[in-house]
């Protein structure tokens, strides 16, 4: 396996860690307490209160790092079409920890996905 497939495995985990906890910290946008405030007024006060949004920040910074790893081993062209990866992991992350429905065409486009990946990394 190359370093920059490796690389870009371990940076599009983190990212959807990262994107799983600013989910759960955006749900928590329209709460009682928050209701009726500017949206920016009800993002600064969930950034001070809810620790899944600092959280995200941190995977999604981490997730930063090693694509520019994968970045700086490997060709754009192929380290940013394995990037698509991310949309596979984020299908049943949010699945999995978000409890979002896989309906059928979810299922064939990530399979498409998935197909194109494979085709490119063969090549």
């Amino acid at each position: 396996m190359s370093k920059a497939l490796i690389m870009v495995l371990i940076a599009e985990f983190w990212m959807i860690v990262g994107q799983i906890c600013f989910k759960k910290g955006a749900d928590r946008l329209n709460t009682e307490d928050t209701a009726g405030k500017p949206w920016i007024a009800q993002l600064l006060g969930c950034l001070l209160r809810f620790p899944s949004l600092w959280l995200g920040a941190a995977a999604m910074l981490t997730g930063l790092f090693f694509w520019l790893a994968a970045l700086s081993c490997g060709e754009l062209s192929y380290v940013y079409l394995l990037g698509s990866v991310q949309y596979i992991f984020a299908l049943f992350a949010a699945y999995y920890f978000l409890q979002e429905k896989i309906d059928t065409p979810k299922l064939i486009g990530t399979l498409l996905i998935t197909l194109g990946i494979i085709l490119t990394a063969v090549s």
